[in-house]
C-alpha cells in the first residue's frame, strides 16, 4: 500500500486503498469448504469450555477454538499481550482433561 496522506487519500501508484484485491475470490473459495463435520469442541464439557473462557479473560486475553482442514485436530489459540499460542490435540485426545491443564496453567498466572 501507499503512504496515506494527510486527507486519507493514499498516494499514487497503488491499487487499493485497503485490504487485498482478491478478497472476493478468497470468501468463494472458503465457502466452498462447508461446514466440518465429525470431532468437535461441543463434545467438552461446558464447565471447562467456560473455565478457559474464563481464565484467560481475567488476565486480559482471548480465546478461539478450533478445528483443522482435514477435521483430524483440535486448535485452541491463546492470545495474551500481543503473544499467540496454538495448542493442537489429536482427534482421539482427550479434550476435557487438555482443557482442565490449560486452566490450571492459566490460574497459575494470574
Amino acid at each position: 500500500m501507499g503512504v496515506m496522506q494527510n486527507n486519507g487519500e493514499q498516494s499514487k501508484g497503488t491499487k487499493g486503498v485497503r485490504g487485498s484485491t482478491r478478497n472476493a475470490s478468497r470468501l468463494k473459495d472458503f465457502a466452498k469448504a462447508g461446514p466440518a463435520s465429525g470431532a468437535d469442541w461441543g463434545g467438552c464439557s461446558p464447565k471447562r469450555l467456560q473455565g478457559v473462557v474464563t481464565a484467560i479473560t481475567a488476565l486480559g486475553g482471548a480465546v478461539t477454538f478450533g478445528l483443522s482442514r482435514d477435521m483430524g485436530a483440535h486448535s485452541l489459540t491463546l492470545l495474551l499481550d500481543g503473544d499467540r499460542q496454538t495448542l493442537w490435540y489429536n482427534g482421539g485426545a482427550d479434550l476435557d482433561s487438555e482443557l482442565e491443564s490449560v486452566i490450571s496453567t492459566l490460574d497459575a498466572m494470574v
